[in-house]
């Protein structure tokens, strides 16, 4: 790592209820499948995949005192992210994230209870102000308040803070702020919802990332779907990173590992280019396991499935 020892992850964890349907959605019937139950949240998977890829990963975030709290946090310390400055809230529910996905692996539907993550606080993370300042990186979701993203924006010290949308109505909450934000993944739906630019294909890219950049981003890594990803430096480097072929389980979590992927990237000082082609990798290992986090993710297998999706290529 560059100067410091660990990286911070500030965001959401919740229990993941997934149901797997075994042919199409029958939206008005009862649906023959299988249904599973794993640690989840945009935050928690970031800093669970953080940790898989070898960094010291610390998770800010809030459980209730019950069952699935108790679970989340003995699941994701197992995993190897350090909790103890997470927060234990008396009398709220754990978030609780529930999924329908069909028999492509495709999720149609979702619905989501995470009412607790405003205790995610500017208060709370004040409390936290030094442990923050001395990170190598801070990654912050937007499942938490407006009022916690300024905070974190406004008082990283320096330290680049990497923020993941999570969602098209949830990522409006830093469309102001975008000045302090050092790294932003979103994807097509996030980022015309952000900009105001219709990204009817490839050809639209540049002119998102001239809108991002001229509202002060500094780096910017679009999710274009087949088409792969657009990346782009407030530097004036940018380009095309082509989609690596993978047979697709879950998507659940898919972009949560190519956020770790990138974060990871940046403190080992590795090129812009050369870290979105490595996220991409984490996403793609991500998207073929039928877990939310894949347990084989490494630095060495997703160096290994890049070199074999070269040769196929």
């Amino acid at each position: 790592m560059r100067k410091k020892e660990y990286i911070v992850t500030i965001g959401s964890a919740n229990m993941d209820v997934a149901g797997y349907s075994h042919d199409s959605l029958n939206y008005a019937d009862s649906n023959p499948g299988r249904i599973k139950f794993s640690p989840g949240g945009v935050g928690r998977n970031i800093a669970h995949n953080l940790s898989l890829l070898g960094k010291a990963s610390w998770l800010l975030t809030a459980v209730g005192q019950d069952f699935y709290g108790e679970m989340l946090l003995t699941q994701t310390r197992q995993s190897g992210v350090h909790v103890e400055k997470s927060l234990c809230v008396p009398g709220e529910n754990t978030s609780c994230y529930l999924s329908l996905l069909d028999n492509t692996g495709e999720m149609l539907v979702a619905i989501n209870d995470m009412c607790i993550s405003e205790h995610i606080s500017a208060r709370f993370l004040t409390q936290h102000a030094d442990f923050i300042h001395h990170a190598s990186a801070v990654v912050a979701d937007c499942n938490i308040s407006e009022e916690a993203l300024v905070w974190i924006l406004e008082n990283a010290g320096g330290v680049p803070v990497f923020v993941d949308p999570v969602s098209a109505w949830k990522c409006i909450k830093i469309r102001n702020h975008l000045d302090k934000i050092h790294t932003l993944k979103p994807n097509r739906l996030e980022a015309e919802t952000l900009s105001g630019i219709a990204l009817s294909g490839r050809d639209d890219a540049a002119d998102v990332a001239a809108w991002f950049h001229a509202h002060g981003l500094t780096r910017l890594v679009l999710s274009m779907g087949g088409d792969g990803v657009y990346y782009s430096h407030a530097n004036g480097e940018h380009g095309w990173a082509l989609p690596v072929k993978t047979q697709v389980i879950n998507v659940t979590g898919a972009g949560d590992a190519m956020m770790a992927g990138l974060v990871s990237c940046w403190v080992d000082g590795l090129s812009f280019i050369d870290s979105v082609r490595f996220a991409q990798g984490c996403s793609s290992m991500a998207l073929a396991c039928e877990y939310t986090n894949n347990p084989d993710l490494s630095v060495e297998n997703v160096i290994s499935l890049l070199e074999k999706s070269a040769c196929l290529n």
